[in-house]
């Protein structure tokens, strides 16, 4: 029987031409782009360089570019944004325990924008 994978929220395969450019920053460049180091700017050349390419696909500036860990790091740059941007008009955001009942440490998820 042949599987389907149907949890494209969760991961996604990775493009063999993907792979491919990461190859490089995985064996050989593997700093930490915020780091000073060598390593580390080698790593923040090929950060900026994806955010120059993405944002020249997207037709937009590369500052408009923030690269996140995941869908939660990235729901919540949304939200907290539009909520900043509106805090004239409200000042709570109310949200629900659906998916992400607990955070790494086990406790509730929060936020206070105080």
């Amino acid at each position: 029987m042949k599987r389907i994978y149907l949890d494209y929220n969760a991961t996604t395969p990775i493009h063999p031409l993907v792979a491919g450019e990461m190859e490089k920053y995985i064996y050989k460049y593997f700093g930490n782009p915020s780091s000073s180091h060598w390593y580390g700017k080698k790593a923040h050349e090929a950060v900026e360089n994806a955010r120059n390419q993405v944002a020249s696909l997207l037709n937009c500036k590369p500052s408009e570019i923030i690269f996140t860990s995941g869908g939660t790091e990235s729901n919540n740059y949304a939200i907290k944004g539009i909520a900043f941007a509106n805090k004239n008009k409200w000042n709570h955001i109310i949200t629900t325990q659906i998916e992400q009942r607990r955070n790494s440490t086990g406790k509730a998820n929060s936020w206070s924008g105080s």
